[in-house]
């Protein structure tokens, strides 16, 4: 019996030495790898890096906004950090992120749109912030805020990654250990969509009938914008001619005031792959509009 005890002991602290022994490997690999998504760029930017724009938000602002033609048509400096996927819980985090590194930003621009209605985060950009947890005190003050997990994440080895394994598993791990750089072009930030709508067919979007009272997420942006002299716009990005409003853009312009609506300026539905997500030559159509709509 004695023997099986000291067994089981030996096996278990064999296992636990394991866990911590990946946990740091893994750890230092993504800390030190080329970065492969948004919230390793913003990790990895200089401290003192100045953008005249930067663009936060979900796909509809990551497949949108064409940093390029703004610097062709403006000479200004844009960065654009959408995020698939991403809510105000994640657009916080990344302007959390960008002000701990001291970036200077002139003018900020947040989509908001049917993501009101959402305070949390993504399961996207929870999962890139996990390996920095620790080693980064913006995004361990912000996760022990937000994260039901906090504790497991904090002090469980390896719990972070084993229960994130479809985004930060062996696959990823590697592709980050040999340095493999993502398709995405970070110094900008836009991904571009190149199907369209199928002409002749019915194609729709619906925003929420109700809205939520506040969104503690925007509000802290807010704030902080106010607290570092940042000028912030609020916008909605376009949608198909097949949006059914729901009267929803008209409450999230009672709480938001400055707030832009630029969901009908794209009136070709031949500019999007489907309702909610613009094509390239559709990006290209709204970016020029946003430049003369918003005197970029």
């Amino acid at each position: 019996m004695n023997r099986f005890i000291k067994n089981c002991l030996v096996i278990t602290l064999g296992i636990i030495m394991v866990l911590f022994l990946l946990d740091i490997l893994y750890t230092k690999v993504y800390e030190n790898a080329f970065p492969r998504n948004k919230t390793q760029h913003i990790l990895n930017l200089k401290p003192g890096t100045e953008f005249d724009y930067v663009f936060l938000g979900s796909s509809r602002t990551e497949n949108f906004i064409m940093p390029s033609i703004i610097k062709s048509e403006t000479k200004k400096e844009a960065l654009n950090l959408g995020t698939q996927g991403a809510r105000l819980g994640d657009m916080n985090l990344f302007l959390r992120l960008l002000i701990d590194k001291k970036v200077k930003i002139k003018r900020l621009f947040v989509q908001v749109d049917y993501i009101y209605n959402f305070e949390s985060s993504s399961d996207i950009v929870h999962s890139q912030a996990l390996p920095y947890i620790r080693s980064n005190t913006i995004i361990k003050n912000y996760m022990n805020r937000v994260d039901s997990s906090y504790f497991k994440n904090y002090y469980i080895p390896f719990y972070r990654y084993a229960s994130n394994d479809y985004r930060l598993g062996f696959r990823e791990f590697f592709a980050s250990s040999i340095n493999k750089k993502s398709k995405t072009d970070f110094s900008n930030g836009f991904v571009p969509l190149f199907n369209s709508i199928n002409q002749g067919e019915k194609h729709t979007a619906s925003l929420p009938n109700t809205i939520l009272e506040k969104n503690k997420s925007l509000i802290e942006i807010d704030a902080l914008c106010t607290a570092n002299n940042i000028k912030v716009t609020y916008f909605c990005a376009p949608f198909c001619s097949g949006l059914v409003a729901n009267n929803y853009l008209s409450k999230l312009k009672e709480k938001i005031p400055d707030f832009k609506d630029f969901s009908t300026v794209i009136k070709e539905d031949s500019l999007f792959q489907n309702c909610s997500h613009l094509n390239k030559n559709g990006a290209e159509a709204f970016t020029r509009h946003l430049i003369t709509a918003l005197n970029l």
